[in-house]
Parts: structure tokens; sequence; C-alpha cells
């Protein structure tokens, strides 16, 4: 008897458990995936890493692995190049808008020809830019782009925000009439109002520091996800729960990140669950998509028949990487300062090494051409002689090493 009753207890109980279980979930799990690129400024690669008809064959593919996808850009996409340079960015918003891009915010480099030429850029994307932090001297958004922006997938709804640096106030020209807000008052404030709007999933589209979006995922409260821009590095890392990436440059790399959320039920309350994954997918000898690849080999034509004249031979190894002329002595960026110093009469030349940016190494016997130099020195920047103090001097070398350890553009060459 004892039994008997004892086993119609189990039963109950395990009828009711799983009532409970089955009242737990009160949707199906969905995965939901960012495809994010940043600081692509250049439409071929290099010695078959990067490049945008590359780019597009993984953009299929991971979109063909995961229809639930969203691709994402973190900024600086119309300067620097030496095509840019003659275009003033048009080619690269045709790219970008040929491989689908959902969404992008805005980069320091986005103000390198000034507001009034980035307005027009934006005019001609098919993609919303992101500038929640940017505005102009009426308080009003910039250039035409957008505070906030939220795009359904998969049956959940997903907030963006942009936050551009504000040193792109003295890193770019956007000019007197742009301003650049403060960082995570603004985040702060975006995620509550995304909340209102009925977004269920927060990312932050950012172009600043890395170490600023650290700062961000770790005291702003909301948020899931960080899709970050401007420190050119192949980088994941969790912090505070939410899970911050930046893709490298040059669309050397595609960062992938997988969000597996859920909305659950416990104690009568719903909570959304998200559970995140990532990689890093290398792009490098990837067969190239042959309708970007049309658009990409039409402008590297033209800029081949206008600049690919020689005009000498290097008789040593020059190198003009990223890491080397932000950070140590190059030849290459001692030849640059010598030859300033000896065209204006100057008792010292200088440039600072974020002005060079081909981010390769001529070997010996290279021969050069003008579209070499033009990728090295993109910017149209003029030499000028004036006079300084010794102070002054003192400054400038202050100022140069200030930011070594974060391989900042100031670096200075003399």
């Amino acid at each position: 008897m004892k039994s008997r009753l004892f086993s119609g207890k189990f039963y109950l109980l395990l009828a009711a458990a799983l009532v409970l279980l089955s009242s737990v979930a009160i949707a199906e799990p969905m995965r939901l995936t960012f495809l994010h690129t940043n600081d692509l400024d250049q439409i071929s690669g290099v010695n078959g890493h990067g490049g945008f008809a590359e780019l597009m064959t993984l953009l299929r593919e991971e979109r063909k692995r995961s229809p639930n996808a969203i691709t994402t850009f973190g900024g600086d996409l119309i300067s620097p190049s030496i095509l840019s340079g003659l275009t003033k960015g048009t080619q690269m918003i045709e790219l970008m808008n040929a491989v689908g891009t959902d969404v992008a915010v805005l980069g320091n480099h986005e103000f390198d020809f000034g507001p009034d030429v980035m307005t027009a850029r934006v005019g001609e994307s098919s993609f919303p830019w992101l500038g929640t932090n940017v505005f102009d001297h009426s308080g009003k958004l910039a250039v035409g782009a957008q505070s906030m922006v939220i795009i359904e997938v998969g049956g959940f709804k997903v907030g963006f925000f942009g936050i551009t640096t504000p040193e792109t106030a003295y890193l770019s020209s956007p000019g007197d009439g742009i301003i650049f807000g403060e960082i995570f008052e603004t985040a702060h404030r975006s995620v509550q109002s995304l909340k209102e709007q009925g977004a269920e999933i927060i990312v932050a589209l950012t172009h600043m520091d890395f170490a600023e979006d650290r700062k961000l995922a770790e005291t702003v409260k909301g948020l899931h996800l960080v899709l970050a821009g401007h420190d050119h590095v192949p980088a994941t890392f969790v912090a505070n729960g939410v899970t911050v990436m930046q893709s490298g440059s040059q669309g050397m790399y595609l960062g992938v990140v997988d969000l597996d959320v859920e909305w659950v039920e416990k104690r009568g309350k719903k909570k959304l669950v998200v559970l995140p994954s990532w990689r890093m997918i290398l792009n490098r000898g990837v067969l190239p998509d042959p309708e970007i690849k049309a658009i990409v080999d039409k402008y590297e034509q033209q800029l081949d028949k206008e600049l690919g004249i020689a005009i000498g031979k290097t008789l040593v190894s020059l190198d003009t990487r990223r890491g080397t002329v932000r950070s140590t002595e190059s030849n290459f960026a001692n030849l640059i300062v010598d030859a300033m110093k000896e065209e204006v009469g100057a008792d010292i030349g200088f440039t600072n090494g974020g002005g060079i940016r081909g981010d390769k190494v001529y070997e010996a016997g290279t021969i050069l051409t003008r579209k070499d130099v033009l990728t090295e020195l993109p910017f149209g920047n003029v030499t000028v002689l004036v006079e300084v103090t010794g102070s002054d001097v003192r400054e400038i070398v202050e100022t140069g090493v200030s930011k070594v350890e974060d391989v900042a553009g100031r670096f200075g060459h003399y």
C-alpha cells in the first residue's frame, strides 16, 4: 500500500515538473549572426590577403550558413587611399552597397574631405550610417547620419547606435561646424531609448580606441554586443558579459559573432538569454566573387592607366608597415622627411607615421611608381616651412611618443 502510494506521488510530481519545464521556454531559440568588418579603405588585397571581391565570397558563405545575418561596418571607409584621393570615396560606397551592408558607423576618416562630401556619400549609400554623437552647430545629427536603427531578423528586434571618437575633431577635417559628443552618457541614453522602442538585442557600433570599447562594455548596462573599429586589430573579448569584436583592417578578416537568443519565463518573469560565440575568418587565398571583382577591376585599371608610371628603383628594402611607422624608425619615413627638409631648406624635417598608409615592404630592386608614392601618402598634405623654438621642438617630440603603446598615428619621424 505504501509502495503504491509513493508511486502515485512520484508520478504526480513528475507530471508537475514536466508542465513547469514546458512553461519555461516561451520562444524557440534563434541564432542571430553579425558579419563585421572595419577600417576598409582599399578595394584590393595585398599578396592574396584581403580585398572586396574575396570578402564577398566569405560573406556569401556565411549568409548561406546563417540566414539571420546582419552585415555591419565599423567606420573608416571613404579615406585614405590613392583612389579616394581622386574620387572622394564614391567607389567605396558603390562596393559597400554591392556587398550588402546593412548598417555602418561614421569613422574619423569619413571627414577627411569635409562634411559636405560625407553628406553626399551618405546620400549615395543604400544602408544607414550611424552617428549618434555627431552633431552640426544647430544640434542636429550631422552629414545625414542617423542616431539609431532597429533591424528585425529572425523574429527579434536588434537595435543599433553608433559612436564616433571625439578625437575626430583633430584627427580629420570635420571643420568647426561639426561637434562630437561625449561617449558613455550618449551610449547610456541610446540603450534606454532603443529599449523603449522595443529593441530586444542592443548593439553598439563604435569607432574609437579599443580601450574605450572595453570601458563601454563594462559601464553601460543593457548592451549585448560591441562591434568596433579604429585600432586595426583582429580581436574579440568578453567584458561584463558583453562581447566586443574588432576585425583588423582592409578586409583581411571577416569577424563573425553568433548570438543564440531565447526568451524564457522563470518564476513568472520573462528573461532574454543570450549566448555568444565568435570566429575570425582569415581572408587569404579566397576565390574572388566575379560580380564584385568586375567593379574592383574597373577601378584598378583606371588607376594603372593614370598612375602606373615608374619614377625610380629602390636599392634597399623599404618598410612602411603600420607597426613600424607608428612605433619605431623607418627608412621610408626618413626618406620622406629628408626630402621635405631639402625641398624647403629646413633644419628639421618632420612627419607623423599615421600619414604613411601603404602598410607593406618594398624589397630591394623594386621599381617604384607614382601609384606607390600616392598609395603611401594619400592625404594630399603639403610641406610648410615654419619657425619654432627649442621648447616647441621638445613638445613635438613628446607628443609624438605620447601614445606609442597604442600604435597611434602621431608617432614622429625626423
